[in-house]
């Protein structure tokens, strides 16, 4: 029940909040606390409403309380970087704010003013965005304001292949326990988590394939684990061509393991963590004259060339364990041949008249 009415000189307005508590605030004109007691009941019935007493919740304590909640829901990896886009990049900014005072001009004014990549920056919104979409189930606020925050322009990425002169010279240079993750990753497109994670059993020599549903972790954990990938469309079966067979048998026989075990590792029996993977691998990338260039882009190659030669995107994208095929088309489009000179071959083949039909096509139409 709500209403307005006249105590110690002031006009109190109050009213029943749908949790079953009492609210009231006092005004010197009857006319501001009606006004006031309108706007309240009209957000009570829209849904709308905040409990006046959250209004003093920063942004600081309201993430604190969400990181400690939802870090133990997350994996080590995104735990740590979901809490560094926070403390490193949103509190620093609006960390002193109420949590009800924010509006999606200062999201985006946020995100404007971070001298970071455009993949961060939509990082950074994006766990943001997850904080205060909590802020409002948990009441806080009515509404989410970083949600369609403009963020800066952020260019799509065009990947490119590595020659495969380059490609070899760099298999060459790495140890011979290693040189399997070349053929990994240009003939299968494993990412190096994936490749540190592989094990034998993983390997089907006789239906010619290979199945990623694991990975090896090493970062932000005491000691490397196997862990599941990071999403569904990450598990995959990926058909192996001979090349790639052929150099997993030869990686087998010379360095043999259990069938359970992990395909790579090293000389001493340790299994291949990020930093080992990556120090080896740039090194033997300067020996190559091709410094800086990252794991991935063997990836790249692979995709680009199965693209390249009228692989559907669907499929490829399936292979290389993306959620939606317009992740390959953004990243790879510019690979794909042009679709002039696809549908020319295509309608010649299936449609062309055969050469005796348009041979004698003139002297029929001459009778």
């Amino acid at each position: 029940m709500a209403h307005v009415q006249k105590r110690n000189g002031k006009w109190q307005a109050r009213y029943r909040a749908t949790d079953g508590k009492e609210h009231a605030r006092r005004f010197d004109r009857k006319v501001d606390a009606e006004r006031w007691l309108a706007t309240t009941q009209a957000d009570l019935a829209r849904g709308t409403y905040v409990d006046p007493t959250t209004r003093k919740v920063t942004l600081t304590d309201y993430s604190a309380e969400w990181l400690a909640r939802m870090t133990p829901t997350w994996r080590p990896s995104s735990a740590a970087l979901a809490t560094n886009s926070i403390v490193h990049h949103v509190l620093p900014v609006l960390g002193g704010r109420p949590v009800v005072s924010l509006r999606k001009a200062d999201v985006e004014a946020l995100c404007a003013s971070l001298d970071l990549a455009p993949s961060t920056v939509a990082n950074v919104h994006q766990h943001l965005s997850q904080l205060l979409a909590n802020a409002v189930e948990d009441g806080l606020i009515a509404r989410n304001p970083a949600h369609r925050a403009r963020l800066p322009k952020r260019e799509a990425s065009k990947a490119q292949p590595v020659d495969l002169d380059v490609v070899e010279r760099i298999r060459l240079a790495l140890p011979p326990w290693m040189a399997v993750v070349v053929p990994l990753g240009v003939g299968a497109g494993l990412r190096q988590g994936e490749v540190s994670g592989l094990s034998v059993d993983r390997v089907d020599f006789l239906r010619r394939h290979l199945r990623v549903d694991r990975q090896l972790i090493c970062r932000y954990v005491a000691e490397p684990v196997l862990s599941p990938t990071k999403t569904a469309s990450s598990n995959r079966t990926i058909p192996l061509a001979d090349f790639v067979l052929e150099s997993l048998a030869a990686h087998l026989s010379r360095f043999p393991t259990e069938r359970e075990g992990l395909l790579l590792r090293t000389p001493s029996g340790l299994p291949v963590d990020a930093d080992r993977f990556g120090h080896q691998w740039r090194t033997a990338c300067r020996a190559a004259g091709v410094p800086g260039l990252r794991y991935h882009a063997l990836r790249h190659t692979f995709a680009s060339t199965l693209l390249s030669r009228g692989v559907s995107v669907k499929a490829v994208a399936d292979w290389l364990g993306h959620a939606n095929p317009n992740i390959t088309l953004t990243t790879y489009a510019h690979l794909m041949p042009a679709d002039e000179e696809v549908a020319r071959c295509v309608l010649d083949a299936a449609l062309a008249p055969p050469a005796d039909t348009v041979r004698t096509a003139a002297p029929l139409q001459a009778l």
